[in-house]
This record gives C-alpha cells, structure tokens and sequence, in this order.
C-alpha cells in the first residue's frame, strides 16, 4: 500500500527509498533524545480531515490516495528575519488514476499553518514581539505550486508570506500567487519514522540558499517600513531555509472499509 501511495503522490524513486527506510527503521530503531522528540518529531496522529469525500466517476477507492506533507521543525531565513518553525505547516494532497486514461493525478488539496510569532515584532526590537502595537506574526500559505522529485532529490514549494500587525492591513504579504517565493528544495536526507499512533511517516529533510525574496505587496503606507525591518527584497544568496517534513497518508478503500465514496 504505501509503495503504491508513494508512486501517486510523489514519483517513482519515493516509492524504493520509502520501502527501504522502513526495512532500516524495523531492523534497528533508534531512539530518540528528549530535545528530538519535542522539538522534531513524527506528528502525533495522521489527519486526514481535510481530504475530499469525493472521487472522480469510476474511480477504485483502491487506488486514490489522500496523503499529507507537515513541516513542523526547522528555520527559514528571509532577509534580515531569521523564523523558526514553531507552528506545523499541514499540506494535504489527493492522489489516485484517472478511471478513464489511467494517468496518475496529484492534486493540492489545502495548506494549513497557524501565524508564528517573529522574534523581535516589526521593529526587530527583543522583547517587543509580545506588545500588541509592535508585535508581528508570520502566516505561511500555499502559492500556486508543489512538485516533489525524490528521483533528483529537488523540490519546488511557492509559498507567500502574511504579515501580520495592526498596522499593516489584512492585505500585506511577500510574495503572491503571480511572484512567490519559490524555494527549490534539495533533499539530502529521507528515512522512516514511525509515529505514535503507528503511523509510518517518510521523514524529508530540505534546504535552499538559492531563492530570492520580493518586496511587500499590500502594505500600504506602511510598506517602506516592513521591507526595510524585513531587509527587501532579498537577493538569492541572502535566503536560506532547512525544513523537516513528514510525509503519510491512506488509500480511500482504507479510510472508507465499509462504505462506498462518493463520486461525481
């Protein structure tokens, strides 16, 4: 099962280094420190809440997948802003064949992730990030793109980033869906991690130096200021993200045993 869910989600090479990180994981556990297991871990449970209940016409439960990316450690560097990763990002994807050409379908669900706290709040001031005038939160949301090749060990993930501050209006973001920031991920590391539920998750971890950073848009007046306190726009060179990501998921005939889906 998880072979074939690997295929539709992802590609081909996912699929060996999937099965081969679990044999590893099963023949020699490793225990995990107390400062791993808090800080970087598998996610305590596989939430499939925001796959779709419903299916192409035709389409085998069998064969569809509803699968899940969370980033939930690590650091993006983004001009003068260094961001932890304090809050799990959550990306469901749907995966399956289609019934009438058999091709493989990969389709972006939705993206959660709750807003972080920046240290240092808009004027990059410790211990201002807890005033409410000068505070400044951080809301990463999906911008148009997610393509992972495990084969080349590479992935692309334009995001956008919310900016966050009574200040700044409801509308203030780097990068959008037409000029996102596109991090172009290599992926030194993949193994198995079992989670705590018996989950088995595919634990990716990803780094980029090489993706620039634009501008604010929608800022307003106050654009000047969060471009200077964000350092942009932000040269390629100047950026850098490390995320750990776990990637699981179940086939349709799994989450619905005893029920058909829906299909339209």
């Amino acid at each position: 099962m998880f072979k074939r869910l690997a295929v539709l989600s992802l590609s081909a090479g996912l699929a060996a280094t999937a099965l081969s990180a679990a044999s590893a994981a099963q023949a020699a556990p490793k225990p995990r420190t107390q400062a791993a297991a808090t800080a970087d871990a598998p996610p305590a449970s596989l939430d499939l809440s925001d796959c779709p209940d419903v299916l192409p016409v035709g389409a085998d439960p069998a064969n569809w997948y509803c699968n899940v990316l969370v980033t939930n450690a690590g650091r993006m560097k983004i001009g003068n802003i260094d961001q932890q990763i304090t809050a799990p990002m959550r990306i469901t994807l749907l995966a399956g064949s289609d019934p009438k050409t058999g091709a493989e379908i990969s389709k972006f669900v939705k993206m959660r992730s709750p807003a972080m706290t920046v240290a240092g709040g808009a004027l990059g001031i410790p211990g201002t990030e807890n005033i409410p005038l000068f505070s400044l939160k951080v809301k990463p949301q999906y911008a148009g793109k997610i393509d992972l090749d495990i084969v080349n060990r590479k992935t692309r993930l334009d995001l956008k980033l919310k900016l966050i501050n009574q200040l700044l209006g409801d509308t203030c973001y780097v990068g959008s869906n037409t000029a996102p920031i596109s991090l172009d991920l290599d992926l030194p590391d993949i193994t198995g991690a079992p989670g705590p539920d018996g989950t088995f998750w595919v634990k990716i971890n990803a780094t980029d130096d090489t993706f620039a950073v634009p501008k604010t848009t929608g800022c307003g007046l106050t654009a000047p200021i969060a471009d200077f306190r964000g350092g942009l726009p932000s040269a390629s060179g100047n950026n850098h993200a490390q995320l750990t990501s776990y990637f699981g998921g179940k086939s349709y005939a799994e989450m619905y045993p005893t029920m058909a889906v829906r299909t339209k």
